[in-house]
């Protein structure tokens, strides 16, 4: 039996301009000749035996506005992206050139939740440096608001931020509601993330928040109540009874709101990926690769 791509027949493999004349996965042959033997990894495990599949992907091709395919909610931001970075809340005035305030970013998603800030002092700074791109906030008053259905109030959500944080952390909100009211994720005074998703009932903490570039992951299963936070490679979890978020009173502050007593996020936001859906580990591995380059890091 010849494996078919739709109605063609696969007789040929190359590498490059190589032919390939037979192929070996241990004992199994995947090629021979002028036909393949048609071959899945499954039947490797068909009798219960034990062993890895890993499906390699190559992230180049990967896009984030994959993850809201059939109308998934959520948001993508992207400061690389001049396009969709405008110096005032209407979105009439484009930023075309490092230094310039960022009063409205565009949601990439194709949800429309975009990001906004009216008040021109609290803008942050869109900043060029090292073949990098990045919104640059003060630490003082900084901070940019998305709608509520950003951040999918009444189902899963899974968030992921590339942030390069400053050494004095203080209580700083990476996205928050109105004090601990609502779905949040915020720095401490003692150096770690914190993240509280049911308004207090629960929280995970990591480690220490290095002083370089990091990702930031979290995920939020509404049905079991599950929830984890992920700080570069290690992550933190933590299971409570399922409930609802309670929605703030305004929208949900996206990037540096101020807890009270503390301050404002100080420090560079790469890029911001917030998905009302579970995200299987291949879709996490793509996130983290596709937001650690935003950062110019390979992982």
């Amino acid at each position: 039996m010849t494996p078919k791509l739709g109605a063609n027949s696969i007789n040929k493999l190359y590498l490059g301009s190589t032919a390939i004349n037979k192929a070996y996965l241990g004992a199994t042959v995947l090629f021979s000749g002028g036909g393949a033997v048609p071959f899945f990894p499954a039947s490797l495990f068909a009798s219960g035996q034990q062993g890895l599949w890993l499906e390699v992907v190559q992230s180049g091709e990967f896009s984030p506005a994959s993850l809201f395919a059939g109308g998934t909610d959520g948001a993508w931001f992207d400061p690389s992206d001049l396009s969709t970075l405008f110096q005032d809340s209407a979105g009439t005035t484009p930023v075309t050139a490092s230094g310039q305030p960022v009063g409205k970013m565009l949601d990439k998603s194709g949800n429309g939740n975009h990001a906004v800030q009216a008040t021109a002092a609290k803008r942050p700074t869109y900043t060029e440096g090292s073949g990098m791109s990045w919104l640059a906030f003060d630490g003082v008053d900084d901070e940019m608001e998305a709608p509520n259905a950003a951040f999918n109030l009444t189902g899963d959500l899974t968030m992921g931020f590339a942030i390069s944080a400053d050494s004095t952390l203080k209580s700083e909100y990476l996205c928050g509601g109105v004090d601990d009211d609502g779905h949040l994720l915020l720095f401490s005074a003692v150096d770690e993330l914190r993240y509280v998703p049911m308004n207090s009932s629960g929280e995970v903490r990591t480690g220490q928040v290095p002083e370089s570039n990091a990702l930031v992951l979290t995920s939020w299963d509404r049905s079991t109540g599950d929830f984890a936070v992920t700080l570069d490679s290690a992550e933190t979890t933590e299971s409570k009874t399922a409930a609802d978020v309670v929605a703030p009173s305004q929208g949900f502050t996206l990037i540096a709101a101020g807890n009270p007593g503390g301050g404002n996020f100080n420090g560079r936001i790469y890029g911001v990926i917030l998905r009302g859906s579970l995200n299987s580990e291949s879709e996490k591995f793509l996130v983290k690769t596709y937001l650690a380059s935003l950062q110019g890091r390979t992982l």
